[in-house]
């Protein structure tokens, strides 16, 4: 019996563990697998993947279920959260995570030692999902991708066998897990860079969202002028009415401007100067802040919710680009998509030479829109998903890539947006590696889409439709 292999525990329909582990943070989420393993260690891991090999059963991992695959037909899934050992080392600024870690689990132990992971908004996302995709974080501008910083990987391929990924080691398999998602492995340890920032300036301001054209506008206009060591963003959003939100923003729509700076303070204060003296200018938190409080940038959602999102990659985002957008999401207040994003990129994050990694066409992009959609009230899925494509319909013209931006394969993606973020090139050697790593497919919650945007793309070829 499996359970006899492990050190971790495994969960099977009608029990009580079970039921609590079938969903993801994401609520939109819920596993149907035969059985679920909660792993202790790498070969517990291991173990479960000889195990759904034996029985011919599929794999889905999960760590906290962010931008999670779902596993929707039978199966066993596997869960990394207990694989949260983190371990830095200061002179090398480098840090060993394990598979189940989140970012929060790496920013303390980081800023200890004076030094700082490339994370995104929200420090309980899982480490391992949120880079393999890339990885589009607070600092991007100033060290690029988290993904750039990947250093080494211990891999559990779907033969069972424990590999380690690196430059110098299995290249191509790095190459793979540096943009191409969690469909070619299960990751139990990275080894990946830090950046010397325990502290930097950093916050937000906002601004009554019946000015966005004008606050929209002014933040493009000031994207320009900036160094790479600020990367910023916008986020437009109407507050529900519930409690983890102060009573006074409910129904309150906003528009609120963000910045991190590695820059010194005051070098950081001036050239914030021109955003945070702009007429209606509220609620301003910019400050000189240790790394352990990024999360207070964004202040993304930390409980779990049911979330749907989509996205794209910008070539632009100036004054056409802006009216455009604003017509396309109408009265905001009543947007279906309650939290809409545009960040800037560029800088230092299109600067990795494109054969390096398969995101290289992605690197293009100069801003990100992202569009997120909560269902309560009259805002149903279905309601927030035709709001968010008639959004990124109108970007059309400036959209150089849509679909995953950070999570390859999360369960509201489609085969079609998953091939439109990769290369022709690229493409074709993610799945030749895949082919070589996963030939029977065991990891096709997380990979399926590889294999039916794969048939899609011969189909498209056939008729003389390029991809980007």
């Amino acid at each position: 019996m499996l359970v006899d292999r492990l050190q971790g525990t495994v969960a099977t329909p009608g029990s009580d563990a079970f039921e609590a582990s079938r969903t993801a943070w994401n609520l939109t989420v819920t596993h149907q697998p035969e059985l679920v393993v909660e792993a202790q260690s790498a070969p517990d891991v291991q173990a479960a993947v000889q195990f759904a090999n034996e029985q011919g059963l599929t794999l889905t991992v999960q760590t906290t279920g962010h931008g999670q695959p779902q596993c929707a037909g039978g199966g066993v899934l596997i869960l990394l959260g207990k694989l949260n050992t983190v371990t830095i080392d200061r002179e090398a600024r480098t840090a060993k995570v394990g598979g189940g870690a989140v970012w929060a689990d790496v920013i303390g132990p980081a800023h200890a030692a004076g030094l700082a992971p490339l994370s995104g908004s929200s420090p309980g996302v899982g480490v391992v999902g949120y880079l393999l995709g890339g990885g589009y974080g607070l600092m991007m501008r100033t060290y690029g991708l988290a993904v750039d910083m990947l250093k080494k990987a211990t891999v559990i391929l779907a033969d069972g066998s424990i590999v380690t990924a690196s430059p110098t080691e299995n290249a191509d398999l790095f190459y793979a897990l540096r943009g191409g998602g969690g469909a070619f492995g299960i990751v139990t340890e990275l080894e990946i860079g830090l950046v010397p920032h325990a502290e930097v300036f950093a916050g937000s301001v906002a601004f009554d969202a019946g000015l966005a054209p004008q606050v929209y506008r002014a933040w493009s206009e000031w994207t320009h002028t900036l160094p790479n060591e600020v990367t910023s963003g916008t986020v437009l959003i109407t507050f529900p009415p519930v409690p983890f939100v102060p009573e006074f923003l409910h129904g309150r729509s906003l528009l609120i401007l963000t910045a991190c700076s590695t820059l010194p303070q005051a070098e950081s204060e001036a050239l914030l100067a021109p955003i945070r003296s702009m007429a209606g200018a509220e609620l301003d938190s910019f400050r000189w802040m240790p790394f352990t409080e990024s999360a207070t940038i964004y202040n993304d959602p930390v409980d779990p919710l049911p979330a749907i999102g989509t996205g794209a990659l910008l070539t632009a985002f100036e004054s056409d680009t802006i009216d455009t957008f604003l017509g396309a999401i109408g009265p905001i207040p009543q947007s279906p998509n309650l939290m809409i994003q545009v960040r800037h990129a560029g800088g230092a994050s299109a600067d990795v030479p494109t054969p390096e990694t398969p995101i290289g066409n992605r690197r293009e992009g100069r801003y990100l829109a992202y569009l997120l959609g909560v269902p309560m009230g009259p805002f149903t899925p279905e309601a927030i998903g035709a709001h968010g494509e008639a959004c990124l319909q109108a970007l059309e013209p400036w959209i150089l890539a849509r679909g995953p931006l950070n999570w390859v394969g999360e369960a509201t993606v489609s085969a079609d947006q998953i091939r439109g973020v990769y290369d022709d090139a690229s493409f074709a050697r993610l799945l030749e590696i895949k082919r070589r790593v996963d030939p029977k497919n065991v990891f096709s919650r997380a990979g399926v889409g590889i294999w039916i945007a794969a048939q899609k793309d011969s189909m498209s070829k056939d008729q003389g439709e390029p991809h980007r």
